[in-house]
């Protein structure tokens, strides 16, 4: 009943939307070139009488473009891109209905092209209406860098120090490549981010209320990561690569390259990097067997680790115009790495009067190499009336077989080995943990303009995951010598989930009043079977997801507006899985195959004023949030402390963000942006209720100077206050600051760049969590301090014109795989 009422709404805004029109007119057309539409085309409105402009419009990625509010006269069309001949549209006549003009064709300007050397600047953050954009590029002190990296500057998203990732305060964040999801998760997205250089990227959209178009899944909305990739005629690209001086020596390479002749455009982007580091944490524990009474236990870890990572990462395809109207995509991409982290630990240990009784040497040897490939097939067509299509098919595969080596030995005080009744000693397990995913999506949206400023879309989609895990532990036998099956921690879990989602998204333009509002349907079917312990689930639910936007133009400079949305975020899958990942043998991280979906609901208020400033308020509910907990468990005297994810609270966020962005003076443009927001958790940990609140902060600065003959300066940083990472881990302010500069040479086609990340050490992590059971200090740090030098050298013909970059069908099932990984 609910989903007839919703889409009998809808229909009715539809039909009455039709029926209205506006005083003024609304121009709208496309600008194509060799069949493909221009983005950043400038198009000047302008009037028959004097040629005086009227208004100056910019194309989007797909080459469209509109004029609104026009008054009624006689006016022609002059639209400039660099590389192309000038264009006039014929004279046409504007009343009160709007025109649809027709396809403008640009032709290429050889002369031009010959003779001029274009270089497009972009600012480093664009405030649009529904998303902010990043264009990496922009900043000097990007350059070296992970995704990961990149992305903590970036104004409104925190990142802990486990990867976690935070949008204006709210967990839950959708990550996608090029509007395809990464299918990961946890701390295995984080790894893939880290792997992924900076290089190789574009832009960052930040979205925090998307449309009924794409997934629910995302409390906070999504993140895409647009990489590059360009259409220029003839052979072009740019090789870059980073020398990283560290503690830890690494270094980044990629090539990127496009060839378009006739009909046919074949692109290409491969990188290499040699990463390697360290983490080193120390945990301060102390247990009690309940709130109130003395702590009986204290447990002092440090732990540290050296990875080492050797990514190879590409993306290839190729483009094929049938015809004006149809173009077909072909696009291959995959990862291949060898994935080490090896760890050295020494827990002391205490009993209740402080006493040193006992200590625990563990050494961790972790090897994770990974082999992702996906393939997309693409079809887009251009229909009749305006209308288009857009098909896509997806297959994703991922593979590892991981191995695990945990050697544990306690030890008295005096450093003999102890004589422990209870368990092995020395404790060694090996784990060989293989593990493969199979993942298929499709879907199909339509799109149709219609009369009145009005446009109809729909699509469907539907997608197939398998996951296979298959945990083999062994167990040594110190009296026997032998290795033992290991049947309390080796399990087989196979999870299969569908998902068949449809939805509708009607938009209508009135006057100065946009009004967009849809509603998406979500099935989800899901399976888990663990075959060794005979234990499975099965779920089966619907669910509707509508939302609503409405933007009012007050003038020219400035706009309000209010959004609505309803969301999902599931559990990942690796999430689900129940298999152990050993610390030592009193430290471990474990899934949680009774994990629910959480839903929220995300309302919006937002102010922007000539694109420079932005205003936005928000209010977000969760159900059943999604949390990182600690537990802890005594067996035998010994405490055991084990981090999973548990459906454990409540969630309310409250947040006002203000981001600023401006060219101050010819040579100095800065950005600033600042989020506001109160957290309040309410729910149960480990049988204990909890009820907290914290009101913090999030604050980033852009800097950037220009100066003569291609010299370039940049200062960054970021600052968050005090604040849960998750509803029982406390994190003390953290933040740090870049300073970078560049040189253009060889006539502009290369650029030489010096970045210094973090010169003083600042960024570290300190937290605390107080729960039932035990109170633990977390301090952590990593290789963050660098000097980094890259070298950026373009080449072949650039004419301006960048190819758009198509969302693929999968939307969300790649956020939820992990790869595992160091830090």
């Amino acid at each position: 009943m609910r989903i007839f009422i919703c889409f009998a709404f809808l229909f009715f805004v539809f039909v009455n939307a039709n029926c209205l029109s506006a005083q003024n007119a609304t121009i709208s057309g496309s600008i194509t070139a060799a069949g493909k539409g221009v983005e950043a085309a400038s198009l000047s409105l302008l009037k028959i009488k004097d040629s005086s402009l009227v208004k100056l419009e910019i194309s989007d990625k797909q080459g469209s473009f509109e004029f609104d509010n026009i008054k009624a006269g006689n006016y022609f069309l002059q639209a400039d891109v660099v590389g192309y001949k000038k264009f006039f549209t014929p004279t046409f006549e504007v009343s009160n209905k709007n025109i649809k003009l027709d396809e403008i064709k640009l032709t290429e300007d050889e002369k031009q092209l010959a003779n001029v050397n274009v270089t497009t600047v972009k600012p480093l953050i664009e405030n649009k209406i529904d998303k902010t954009i990043v264009n990496v590029d922009a900043s000097t002190t990007n350059t070296g860098l992970s995704a990961l990296e990149v992305l903590e500057k970036s104004p409104g998203v925190t990142v802990d120090n486990d990867g976690n990732i935070k949008l204006r305060g709210k967990q839950g964040v959708i990550i996608m490549i090029d509007g395809k999801p990464a299918y990961l998760s946890g701390q295995d997205l984080t790894n893939y981010l880290r792997n992924l250089p900076s290089n190789q990227l574009d832009q960052i959209e930040l979205m925090t209320q998307p449309s009924a178009k794409y997934d629910a899944s995302g409390n906070s909305g999504i993140i895409n990561f647009k990489t590059k990739k360009n259409k220029n005629n003839g052979f072009n690209g740019s090789i870059t690569t980073s020398a990283i001086i560290a503690k830890y020596f690494k270094n980044t390479n990629s090539l990127n390259f496009n060839w378009r002749q006739g009909k046919v455009n074949v692109f290409g982007n491969f990188g290499y990097s040699a990463w390697k580091g360290f983490s080193d944490m120390y945990i301060d524990r102390s247990f009690r067997a309940n709130r109130g009474e003395p702590f009986n236990k204290y447990y002092e870890q440090h732990t540290y680790g050296r990875y080492s990572d050797y990514p190879f990462n590409f993306k290839a395809g190729a483009d094929y115009f049938v015809s004006d109207k149809t173009t077909l995509t072909f696009t291959v991409d995959g990862l291949a790495d060898n994935q080490k982290f090896l760890s050295t630990s020494r827990s002391n240990i205490y009993d209740s009067l402080h006493n040193f009784t006992q200590y625990n040497d563990a050494t961790s040897n972790n090897y994770n190499p990974w082999t992702n490939f996906g393939f997309d097939l693409n079809l887009q067509k251009k229909l009749n009336k305006g209308a288009e299509l857009d098909i896509d098919g997806d297959y994703i595969f991922y593979y590892t077989k991981g191995n695990q080596y945990s050697n544990n030995y306690l030890y008295n005080p005096d450093g003999t080995l102890y004589d422990d009744p209870n368990a092995p000693n020395p404790y060694l397990l090996n784990g060989n943990l293989p593990a493969h995913i199979d993942i298929y999506s499709f879907k199909a949206d339509y799109s149709l303009p219609l009369k009145n400023n009005t446009t109809f879309e729909a699509g469907i989609k539907s997608s197939y995951v398998k996951t296979d895990n298959d945990a083999q532990y062994t167990l040594f036998d110190t009296i026997n010598s032998k290795w033992n099956y290991d049947s309390t921690r080796s399990n087989h879990f196979i999870y299969k989930e569908n998902i068949n989602a449809a939805y509708v998204n009607l938009q209508k333009q009135f006057k100065k009043l946009s009004v967009q509002l849809g509603l998406r349907a979500e099935q989800t079917i899901a399976t888990g079977d663990q075959v060794i312990k005979s234990d499975d689930f099965h779920k089966n639910y619907l669910q509707v997801f509508p939302t609503a936007f409405f933007n009012y133009k007050l003038n020219d400079n400035n706009t309000v507006g209010a959004s609505y949305g309803r969301r999902i975020e599931r559990p990942s899958y690796q999430d689900l899985n129940p298999f152990q990942f050993q610390l030592d043998r009193y430290t471990y991280q474990q899934g949680n195959p009774e994990l629910q979906p959480q839903f929220s609901h995300n309302i919006e208020l937002s102010y922007n004023y000539k694109g420079e400033l932005n205003v936005s308020a928000n209010y977000t509910t969760i159900k059943d949030i999604i949390n990182d907990v600690l537990i802890t468990k005594e067996e035998k005297g010994y405490y055991y402390t084990y981090q999973t994810k548990e459906n454990i609270a409540s969630n309310r966020n409250i947040g006002l963000s203000v981001n600023y962005g401006k060219q101050l003076t010819k040579w100095w443009n800065i950005n600033v942006f600042v989020n506001v927001y109160n957290n309040k958790y309410d729910g149960v940990i480990d049988s204990e209720h909890i009820n907290v609140s914290i009101t913090a902060a999030s604050m980033n600065l852009s800097n950037q100077f220009s100066f003569n003959k291609g010299w370039k300066a940049e200062l960054t940083g970021f600052y968050n206050t005090k604040d849960y990472v998750s509803s029982n881990i406390l994190s003390e302010p953290i933040g740090m600051f870049s300073l970078g500069g560049s040189k253009s040479i060889l006539k502009n086609k290369a650029t030489v760049k010096v970045n210094v990340r973090d010169p003083f050490y600042l960024m570290h992590f300190n937290g605390t969590t107080d729960l039932n059971g035990f109170v633990a200090d977390i301090h952590s740090k990593w290789d963050n301090r660098r000097l980094i030098f890259t070298f950026v050298y373009r080449f072949g013909k650039t004419n301006g014109q960048q190819q758009q970059r198509r969302k693929t069908g999968a939307e969300e099932e790649q956020n939820r795989v992990n790869t595992g990984g160091g830090n």
